[in-house]
């Protein structure tokens, strides 16, 4: 079911400072991180990271790379090797200092790591807060990559609603229309997945999941199951852990600013 909301003044806050990270999360983007800068500094190609090639990698893995226990007697580590024991240690190291399971790792939990992982920790948590963005009460991470945003003004051009302000409506629709977060919330958002009906309790776990989880531009040519039109709309996908395998997408006319939320299994 497709709901609407009209185009309002908005009151905008300071977003409250991200302190930890969904390990999930942290290790999805570890494994593309080291896979990025590996290409980078690799730079004939071959199989192998040399000691001249590895100080092209970024601080926080030139570390790792002079730690490695895979250096031949060159000093050079294999491509393989290298992300491969990153990703390793980074996953076993990372769970082990989540003392208390909940599948988060905090600033003060990665100070139980070794240096050489905890500096990718703290510098993962920092991205998180650069990427924040606030509307209202809610907070949630933008994970639009900045080149698609310019790839949509690229195809459709400039129109009255500028992306910025697309995200700000999008979000607070996502965060109070019945089929967007707070409807799931609603539903099953109660111990054991019964209904939770307190309007204080709902409201408190929609802003938890939204805080935890992020929205994206989606990608210029991508579709929707309900159709709707990138030329004519700004549309972000919505991803937390409070909506099981449902997408749901905020949709916002390009040129009037007015906004529906919609979910689909």
């Amino acid at each position: 079911m497709l709901t609407h909301l009209s185009l309002k003044r908005l009151e905008f806050r300071m977003p409250t400072k991200v302190t930890s990270a969904n390990i999930a999360d942290l290790l999805a983007s570890s494994a593309r991180y080291i896979e990025g800068q590996v290409k980078k500094a690799n730079t004939n190609g071959n199989t192998v990271i040399t000691k001249t090639e590895a100080k092209k990698l970024a601080a926080d893995l030139q570390d790792n790379f002079a730690a490695s226990l895979f250096k031949t007697s060159t000093g050079s580590v294999s491509t393989k090797d290298l992300q491969k024991e990153f990703l390793v240690m980074m996953a076993a190291w990372s769970n082990a200092a989540d003392k208390n399971k909940d599948g988060r790792i905090t600033a003060t939990e990665a100070n139980a790591m070794p240096k050489v992982l905890r500096d990718n920790v703290i510098n993962y948590i920092e991205s998180l807060n650069r990427d924040v963005q606030s509307v209202g009460e809610y907070t949630t991470r933008n994970t639009t990559p900045p080149s698609r945003v310019q790839e949509h003004l690229a195809a459709f051009g400039k129109t009255k609603i500028t992306y910025e302000k697309a995200f700000e409506i999008g979000l607070k629709a996502v965060a109070t229309e019945e089929s967007g977060i707070r409807g799931f919330v609603e539903q099953f958002g109660g111990p054991d997945g019964d209904p939770l009906t307190n309007p204080a309790a709902i409201k408190a776990e929609v802003k938890r999941l939204l805080k935890e989880g992020s929205m994206e531009l989606i990608p210029k040519d991508e579709e929707i199951p309900n159709g709707s039109s990138n030329a004519d709309n700004w549309i972000f996908s919505v991803s937390t852990d409070g909506q099981g395998d449902h997408g749901v997408w905020a949709i916002v006319d390009r040129k009037t600013g007015d906004v529906f939320v919609d979910n689909f299994n």
